[in-house]
């Protein structure tokens, strides 16, 4: 009876609640005899168990109009309290859409068995606004109940699929029923043959990467633009935040290497800051731009002690050129960088082609700029902080030579590195775990994970340097 009762709790304070699909009529007895309230419709579609609400309310029916009733369609008494519970969430909607004049102004009460993120969205669009959330584990089934009332509210896709109150409290049980769900998606992903299913498991998988993070999740705008960057701060204390750059060729911002990445920095210790810069999908100088924008905003934030640039493939072309190039960007530098298979020359034999291609689009013709990008060539003494480097010889993308290059570069300029190179594992690992694999266990190495430990290690041990 602890669902009941929480339901019940949530009218407090209101003179006369409705209740939706009644049952046995339990919350609204509860309400009247714990929490004050004065009347009670209680109202459902079928007789028999609107029959036994009365049997139950016995020595009550003075408090509580029984009302056999579609939804709110028979509904006649001004009530100030709605409460729709133990139905799914697409029912749950066609009852209030067919009811919008009924509950106007009213404080709503809702627990859909199913469908939770399609009745946030319907209720996001139809101007309700999410006022608490709150779970429950009763008899091992997990509820979620949404108190809604009219508002409006901005909720992006995270917010609709795991509710905006609920994600920023994180209670033990809510964490570990999609801990669950994570663990049982991760079980299933690389044996899901049809390519439109797997890809939308895929989606949700990383809703619960971002999800299962320490830090609370939050979105931000980069200028008016469609790029953004995502803010994994776990908490107002002052911390090293490492600022991440994601690969994809200057074409799109890999997932892969992006809410996974956060989680173990956040685990570490540090806050975590997730750049997307190419969503608008446009030339240089503006990735590198988007990233020195949200660079610029962590060093006037309070709880940024030091900036620690990690970028992956095109995504370490680009922290590094906005390090190596730092003036063009009237940007300061990291305090330390991280590169992981970086993309870093034109050297014809070791060229990633598309990136520059996708970078430079219709300037790629330019000798000068074309030539500036090749990043190897523009490293001067102590022109870039301390350098932590990692890659696999058998990347099959993005040739390690480039990595090589790079550390030829920093060795002739007196620029302190330290460089892992393994011996397996193709490109675009980002943590080398069934995180980032998402199934393929090509992806899936453990001896190549040990990047983000060594890294951790090396973090430590130069921010003693930089005190």
């Amino acid at each position: 009876m602890e669902r009941i009762d929480l339901l019940a709790s949530l009218t407090k304070g209101f003179d006369v609640i409705c209740d939706i699909g009644c049952d046995h009529g339990y919350v609204a007895l509860e309400a009247i005899k714990k929490y004050n309230v004065k009347h009670a419709i209680s109202a459902d579609i079928n007789a028999s168990p609107l029959n036994q609400a009365k049997k139950n309310s016995k020595g009550f029916e003075d408090k509580i109009d029984f009302v056999l009733s579609d939804g709110f369609k028979n509904i006649d008494k001004e009530f100030d309290c709605a409460i729709i519970a133990g139905m799914g969430g697409i029912l749950i909607k066609n009852i209030l859409l067919n009811s919008f004049d009924k509950i106007k102004n009213k404080r709503l009460i809702l627990q859909a068995n199913s469908d939770r993120p399609f009745l946030r969205k319907f209720l996001n669009e139809n101007n309700f606004k999410i006022i608490n959330e709150v779970s429950i584990l009763e008899q091992n089934k997990y509820y979620e109940i949404i108190v809604v009332e009219s508002g409006i509210e901005s909720l992006d896709e995270f917010d609709i699929e795991f509710g905006p109150i609920l994600r920023r409290n994180k209670s033990d049980i809510y964490i570990k029923h999609y801990e669950d769900e994570f663990n049982n998606l991760e079980k299933i992903i690389k044996d899901i043959k049809d390519p439109i299913i797997k890809e939308e498991k895929l989606k949700y998988y990383r809703l619960l990467i971002r999800l299962l993070c320490k830090a609370n999740v939050e979105t931000h705008y980069i200028l008016n633009t469609k790029n953004y960057y995502r803010t994994y701060f776990l908490d107002e204390e002052k911390r090293p935040t490492i600022l991440v750059s994601p690969g994809g060729g200057y074409h799109h911002c890999s997932p892969r290497e992006a809410g996974n990445i956060a989680k173990y920095y956040n685990d570490f210790g540090y806050h975590v800051v997730v750049v997307n810069y190419i969503v608008s999908n446009e030339a240089y100088p503006m990735p590198g731009k988007y990233l020195a924008y949200v660079n610029d905003l962590l060093r006037k934030d309070k709880r940024v002690s030091y900036v620690i640039g990690l970028g992956f493939s095109a995504g370490g072309h680009n922290i590094l050129e906005l390090n190596v190039h730092n003036d063009d960007y009237n940007t300061k530098k990291c305090d330390l960088l991280m590169l992981g298979y970086p993309v870093i020359t034109n050297d014809e034999l070791y060229i990633h082609k598309a990136s520059f291609e996708n970078l430079l689009k219709d300037k790629i013709n330019d000798e000068k700029l074309y030539n500036k990008m090749s990043l190897e060539k523009e490293i001067k003494d102590k022109s870039i902080p301390p350098l932590f480097l990692w890659g696999t010889i058998t990347d099959e993308s993005v040739n390690v030579m480039n990595s090589i290059k790079l550390i030829e570069a920093c060795k002739k300029n007196n620029i302190n590195v330290e460089y892992h190179l393994f011996p397996m594992g193709g490109h675009g690992l980002g943590t080398s775990d069934n995180m980032s694999a998402e199934g393929n266990d090509e992806k899936n190495i453990a001896y190549v994970n040990k990047w983000l430990e060594y890294s951790n290690i090396w973090i430590k041990e130069k921010i003693k340097d930089l005190k």
